[in-house]
């Protein structure tokens, strides 16, 4: 275990497996783990939540060349820092079956607040709402969103 938690500081969290890539990945409080992983040259999409010897969640369940089409990928972006309330959000969106799973990476100029989490709900409720530990976060998510655009542009 004490490897596992020196492991996870020096690379930080993720649920890939051989022949994934990290896109964006970051652990929760509770040690659990939030990954959006990449196929060999982005053949594919796939997002984990769990722990390193158990997953809990897996969407697809199995990787194909269309999951790219499956996620919804949104940012926003004001810019003039404090003075005009600059801020980034950034989410990628997915539901599967009546399951609707949010993840997030914020900015707010004001306090200078981050913010990375993880929203799932089931019809109209939220049955998990996470806080992620914000230093952990392997990638960008707007790099991430960034790589997804120009897959649109191919």
């Amino acid at each position: 275990m004490t490897l596992l938690l020196v492991l996870m500081a020096l690379y930080g969290p993720s649920l890939e497996l051989s022949g994934e890539e990290a896109g964006y990945s970051f652990q929760l409080e509770d040690s659990s783990v939030v990954s959006f992983l990449t196929g060999a040259q982005n053949k594919y999409i796939v997002f984990r939540y769990g722990f390193p010897d158990s997953i809990l969640f897996e969407f697809p369940e199995d990787t194909l060349a269309s999951s790219w089409d499956m996620f919804s990928f949104e940012s926003y972006s004001r810019m003039g820092g404090e003075q005009n309330e600059g801020m980034e959000i950034h989410s990628i969106i997915f539901s599967s079956n009546d399951t609707l799973v949010e993840v997030y990476d914020d900015y707010y100029s004001v306090g200078s607040e981050y913010s990375t989490g993880i929203r799932i709900t089931e019809g109209t409720n939220a049955i998990l709402q996470k806080t992620g530990v914000f230093d952990s976060r392997t990638g960008s998510l707007n790099q991430f969103l960034n790589n997804f655009r120009s897959r649109e542009l191919l």
